[in-house]
C-alpha cells in the first residue's frame, strides 16, 4: 500500500523515487538491499514503497542468490540494490545463473557521477555495462550536475521514465533474464524532504495468445505421426499447462519421454526420470535399435551427460527445440528446427492435431519398448540399491522414499544426480543448473523459502554449504525450512567423475575434494540453527522424523557418509 505522505530523496536524486515508483507499478514485490552509502538515496526511495517487501542482506553474493531464490518461486520480478564499487560484481554469479535459468532479477547499482570514474575516488570502479555479458540489457542513468536547470531536470526525468519501462519490459519479456541499471548519484545523498505521491507514466507490454497456424501444426504433427519420438525436458518452473500438454502428447504410441527430476512435469511416462539408469544397462546394439527419428527438447540444460552424449553418437533426423531462449544452443549437434514459442502452448496445440492421426505401423511400439528397458532398469537398480551399505546412495534413498517433501532444492555436484537416479514425489524441485555452480545454493533456498508459503527442503553436499555458509550467518532463514548436509569429507563428486576419479588419492585428496573441512554441526549451531547427526540407516531414519516435527527454528540434519566407499558404490550402480 501506498502512503499518502511520504519521504522522498533530496530534489537533486529526486529520480531514485520515480525509479522505486515504476519497479513497483510493473509488479516488483520484493526488494534485497544491501547496505551502503552511496545507495542511500534508492533505499530511501524504496522504502516509501510499502507494498515491496525488503530484505537487508550484508552480503551481496548472497543477497543475489536469495532474490534469484525468490524469484524461481515467485516467478516475478525481484529488486537487487548494491552501493557502487565492488558491490556489484558480487552479483555476478547469480546473476549469470538468472541469464541461463531465465529469471528476472532488476539489479540496480548505485554509481558515481561519470566525471570521478577513473580519478582514484574512494569505492570507484567502472561500473556501466559491467555485468554486460550476463543480463538481457545494461542501462546506465546520468547523475543530475551541478547547477542543472529546470529544463535538464524534466528532460532526465523523461529520460528515467523512459528507461526503466524498457528494462523491466525486457527483463519479462519473451524468455525472461535479468536486467542491470546503472544509477550514477551526486552529493548529497542522505537528505530527505516530504512529498505527496506523483504518478508515474507506466508502459505496458500487450502480449498476443502464441499460436502456430493451422497448417504448420497439421506438417509437424505428419512428420511425428510417421516417427520414432524422444521427448525430451530439463529444468523447468512447475506449470499445469504444460503438464497437461506433455502427457497428451506421451499417450502417443510412437512418442517416448526422458524428464529429468528438475522439468516439474511430475512423470508423464512410468519412470520417466531414470534417464541414466535406463541408458548405462543399454547395450550398443539396443542403443542403435533406440535411436529417434525426432527429438523434441524443451526446458534448461540437462543434468545427464549420458543422455546429451547417447544423442550425439546416435543423432535424431531431426532435433526441435521448444521454448523463448537468449541465445543459440545446438547441444545435441543435430539441430533442425528452433520453435521460439511458449511450450505449453506449443505441446498443447499440438497434442489436438496429432491424437486425432493414426500413428504408422512400423513406429507404433515405440513407447512400449522404453518402457520395457525402463522396468528392466528400475527392477536391477531397487535390487542394487536393497543390497549396497551404508554410502551416499542408500542415504539418499533413504531421504527421498521417506522424507515427505513439498519444495525440494538440491545442490550441485553429486545431490542433483543422486536425484536424477532415484524417483520421488514432491511439490517442485530446483538446482541452480544455469551454469551449474555450487556457489550460492543454500541462498537460493532461502530466498525461496520466503517466497513459498509451505515447507521447504534443501539436500546439499558439505562443501557446498561450507562454501555457502554465510547465508545460515547473515540471512534470516525462515523456520518452515529445513535442510540436509550430506557429509562425505569434501567433494564427492571428484572420486566419482572420469576426469578426477584416476588421480592419486593424495593429489586427489589435496587439490580436489578438500575433505579435511570444518565440522558443519558447530558451525550451524553457533548460527542459532538446530542441528542433529546421523551416520547409518536407523539413525538417519529418525534424523527424517526430527525434520518433519514443528519448530521455531531452522533445523540441519548432517549425514554422514564414507567418501571412497560412496564413490565406489555409486560406480558399480552404473556397471
Amino acid at each position: 500500500m501506498r502512503r499518502s505522505l511520504t519521504i522522498m530523496n533530496s530534489s537533486k536524486n529526486v529520480f531514485c523515487r520515480q525509479i522505486a515508483d515504476l519497479l513497483a507499478a510493473h509488479g516488483v514485490k520484493a526488494a534485497y538491499i544491501s547496505p551502503g552509502s552511496r545507495n542511500a538515496p534508492l533505499v530511501l526511495a524504496l522504502e516509501a514503497r510499502g507494498e515491496i517487501e525488503k530484505h537487508v542482506v550484508v552480503d551481496e553474493r548472497s543477497a543475489a542468490f536469495q532474490a534469484l531464490g525468490h524469484s524461481l518461486v515467485d516467478r516475478r520480478p525481484v529488486l537487487l540494490v548494491c552501493t557502487s564499487g565492488t558491490a556489484v560484481l558480487n552479483y555476478a554469479p547469480a546473476v549469470a545463473e538468472a541469464y541461463y535459468a531465465g529469471v528476472p532479477l532488476i539489479v540496480v547499482s548505485a554509481d558515481r557521477p561519470a566525471e570521478w570514474i577513473d580519478q582514484d575516488d574512494s569505492q570507484t570502479i567502472r561500473q556501466n555495462g559491467i555485468l554486460g555479458a550476463i543480463v538481457k540489457g545494461s542501462y546506465d542513468v546520468r547523475a543530475v550536475p551541478e547547477g542543472a536547470g529546470g529544463e535538464f531536470t524534466q528532460d532526465h526525468l523523461w529520460t528515467v521514465n523512459r528507461t526503466v519501462n524498457e528494462a523491466m519490459l525486457t527483463a519479462i519479456n519473451g524468455k525472461p533474464g535479468p536486467v542491470h541499471i546503472n544509477v550514477q548519484l551526486g552529493e548529497p545523498l542522505g537528505e530527505t524532504v516530504e512529498s505527496h505521491d506523483s504518478p508515474q507514466r507506466s508502459v505496458s507490454l500487450v502480449k498476443t495468445k502464441e499460436t502456430l497456424d493451422r497448417q504448420v501444426l497439421k506438417s509437424l504433427a505428419m512428420r511425428l505421426a510417421s516417427s520414432k519420438v524422444l521427448l525430451v525436458a530439463g529444468s523447468l518452473p512447475p506449470d499445469d499447462r504444460l503438464i497437461k500438454g506433455v502427457r497428451m502428447i506421451a499417450g502417443m504410441p510412437n512418442v517416448a519421454v526422458m524428464t529429468e527430476t528438475l522439468s516439474n512435469l511430475h512423470e508423464p511416462a512410468p519412470y520417466a526420470t531414470m534417464i541414466d539408469s535406463v541408458l548405462c544397462r543399454m547395450t550398443e546394439k539396443e542403443k542403435e535399435a533406440m535411436r529417434p527419428d525426432i527429438v523434441i527438447s524443451t526446458g534448461g540444460a540437462l543434468v545427464s551427460r549420458m543422455l546429451k552424449q547417447y544423442l550425439r553418437v546416435y543423432p535424431p533426423k531431426q532435433h526441435w527445440s521448444v521454448g523463448h531462449s537468449n541465445y543459440f544452443c545446438d547441444c545435441f549437434k543435430c539441430l533442425t528446427d528452433r520453435i521460439d514459442m511458449d511450450p505449453a502452448y506449443f505441446f498443447s496445440q499440438l497434442s489436438g492435431v496429432l491424437t486425432r492421426m493414426s500413428v504408422t505401423e512400423d513406429v507404433a511400439d515405440y513407447s512400449e519398448k522404453w518402457l520395457r528397458l525402463r522396468e528392466q532398469a528400475r527392477n536391477t537398480a531397487e535390487k542394487y540399491i536393497d543390497n549396497c551399505g551404508w554410502s551416499d546412495l542408500k542415504a539418499f534413498d533413504i531421504l527421498l522414499r521417506e522424507t515427505e517433501i513439498d519444495n525440494l532444492f538440491v545442490s550441485n555436484g553429486t545431490p542433483v544426480r543422486y536425484s536424477q537416479l532415484l524417483p520421488h514425489e514432491c511439490h517442485a524441485e530446483y538446482c541452480n543448473r544455469g551454469v551449474s555452480g555450487i556457489d550460492g545454493m543454500t541462498s537460493t533456498a532461502v530466498g525461496a523459502a520466503r517466497a513459498y508459503k509451505g515447507k521447504t527442503l534443501l539436500i546439499s553436499g558439505d562443501t557446498s554449504w561450507l562454501y555457502d555458509s554465510g547465508a545460515s550467518a547473515l540471512a534470516d532463514i525462515p523456520a518452515r525450512m529445513s535442510m540436509v548436509v550430506i557429509d562425505n569429507s569434501g567433494g564427492g563428486i571428484f572420486r566419482f567423475i572420469k576426469s578426477t576419479s584416476g588421480i592419486s588419492p593424495e593429489i586427489l585428496e589435496r587439490y580436489f575434494c578438500v575433505g579435511d573441512h570444518p565440522d558443519i554441526a558447530s558451525i550451524a549451531m553457533a548460527y542459532g540453527i538446530e542441528t542433529l547427526e546421523a551416520e547409518s540407516e536407523d539413525s538417519l531414519r529418525g534424523g527424517i522424523e526430527w525434520l518433519s516435527a514443528e519448530s521455531e527454528c531452522p533445523r540441519l540434519l548432517v549425514v554422514r557418509t564414507p567418501s571412497y566407499e560412496s564413490a565406489f558404490v555409486l560406480r558399480k550402480y552404473f556397471l
